[in-house]
């Protein structure tokens, strides 16, 4: 074996570098200088490297490690020892300090020769969503983790907690839920208790009633908001819905209307409104007579009404009453292809909308539209109450959306999130749970309860 070192001479001078060494240098060079051979497997003669000069850090440089870039070289590569190796490398590398940089642009390192620090990474990856929740994502609305949905801001609506209405013997269900397909028309209908009654441990004041004429020719209905001044206004509203309903089918029945759509405003304006509203009116007074009995015995007082005598309706709205709109519409179209509908707005400020082309046309006076102030002052059955009822025709796929103010409210004169947001959903007729779940929005300050019924006329089409 050829030995390649050469003979003994004065101590040879030492040379640092940066802190890692490269691993294609001599296997002793970072303990001392040691001539390397005079050519390697290349057969080119290897230079004998110069020591580089001391670094120095001139005044207004600033200077950047580059250690990271030589990690790699830390396990020596046995193939490569005589291999070509690297010039050395100046420990330091130096750029001149950019002028004043105001925030503007893209920051240092526009230049060549500048140096800029990588930007922190941070793992910002969404979590997994639904289906529905890519679609939506762009919109105001979302789904809460109860999967809940939220338009807005859903405020402390969530940490709510339902509470059972147990000071009353017979409270009504916190929600209800219906819907069908009859003749070529569909209709959803959903009441909820609000988040302020579930608190408080409060009944659901709102109700809905809907019917058909025996021959199926006629959806008929009513919605109703018990007003919130008396503690039984949930037995008010409900009362309302069933006898307006009644009334209006007995009449259809007793009077049904021709095939000549063109005498459908004449037909509405037979009807016998005052019977209607007289029938609701007994219903609500009856049901609050032992109530203002009740009353009176715990002041220890006469009875406020003899037995014989109608309670008298001011007495009556002290413990309960409520509004009423009421609704018919042709389950089959005419021969011009609409549907026959109307709408009357007994007494209250609940609120319709035909939906036509994404634009929301209001068929009733739309509750504080342009007042400085918001008015909870309503006027509500029982009360001697004069009816205008509004014949209109409905054209196939163009949804009527009838609701209490619990919704009214929050919608105001559709042209925000919530109408958008119920006109994405309720386009066509969607599935019957979740048409309840879109009532049922979170929304901050509005916490009433949420009534809607909805008719969709047409061929029925799958929803969303």
């Amino acid at each position: 074996m050829v030995n390649r070192r050469k003979p003994q001479e004065p101590e040879p001078t030492r040379v640092e570098f940066a802190p890692h060494v490269p691993a294609n240098r001599p296997e002793s060079w970072e303990e001392t200088w040691e001539e390397p051979p005079e050519s390697g497997p290349s057969g080119r003669e290897i230079p004998e490297p110069e020591a580089p000069a001391p670094a120095r850090r001139p005044q207004g440089q600033v200077y950047v490690s580059r250690r990271h870039e030589v990690d790699r070289y830390d396990e020596p590569d046995e193939d490569a020892r005589y291999s070509d190796p690297p010039p050395p490398q100046d420990p330091y590398e130096s750029f001149e300090m950019p002028p004043h940089h105001d925030g503007g642009g893209q920051g240092y390192g526009e230049e060549a020769g500048e140096v800029t620090a990588p930007e922190e990474e941070w793992d910002t990856a969404p979590a997994p969503r639904r289906p529905e929740e890519d679609e939506d994502r762009a919109r105001p609305w979302e789904r809460y983790p109860n999967d809940r949905w939220v338009v807005g801001d859903a405020g402390n609506q969530p940490a709510v907690r339902p509470r059972v209405p147990h000071k009353f013997r017979n409270p009504p269900p916190d929600t209800v839920i219906d819907g069908a397909e009859i003749g070529s028309i569909s209709y959803r209908a959903a009441s909820v208790r609000g988040i302020s009654h579930q608190e408080r441990g409060e009944p659901r004041q709102d109700a809905y009633a809907v019917h058909f004429t025996r021959d199926q020719d006629w959806l008929v209905g009513c919605i109703s908001d018990g007003v919130s001044q008396g503690t039984r206004s949930h037995e008010a509203a409900a009362a309302i819905c069933e006898r307006i309903s009644r009334a209006l089918v007995d009449h259809l029945i007793a009077s049904p209307p021709s095939a000549d759509s063109g005498r459908w405003p004449e037909e509405i304006g037979s009807i016998r409104w005052k019977d209607a509203v007289r029938s609701a009116n007994d219903a609500v007074c009856e049901l609050a007579r032992p109530y203002l009995r009740k009353s009176a015995q715990k002041r220890g007082g006469p009875p406020p009404v003899d037995p014989a005598d109608p309670v008298p309706f001011a007495q009556a709205r002290l413990i309960m009453s409520g509004t009423a709109l009421a609704f018919v519409v042709a389950t089959e179209p005419s021969p011009n292809g609409t549907f026959r509908a109307m709408l009357a707005n007994v007494a209250g400020d609940s609120a319709a909308f035909v939906v036509q082309d994404g634009h929301w046309l209001p068929l009733t006076m739309i509750k504080n539209e342009g007042e400085a102030i918001f008015s909870s002052s309503v006027k509500a059955l029982p009360a001697e109450t004069e009816v205008h009822a509004k014949p209109f025709y409905l054209e196939p796929g163009q949804p009527l959306i009838m609701m209490t103010d619990g919704l009214g409210d929050p919608l105001g004169a559709a042209r925000g999130a919530v109408s958008r947001f119920l006109g994405t959903h309720w386009h066509t007729p969607p599935d019957l749970l979740a048409f309840a779940q879109h009532l049922a929005f979170y929304r901050k300050t509005f916490t009433d309860d949420r009534t809607a019924v909805v008719v969709w006329p047409g061929p029925v089409r799958s929803g969303r």
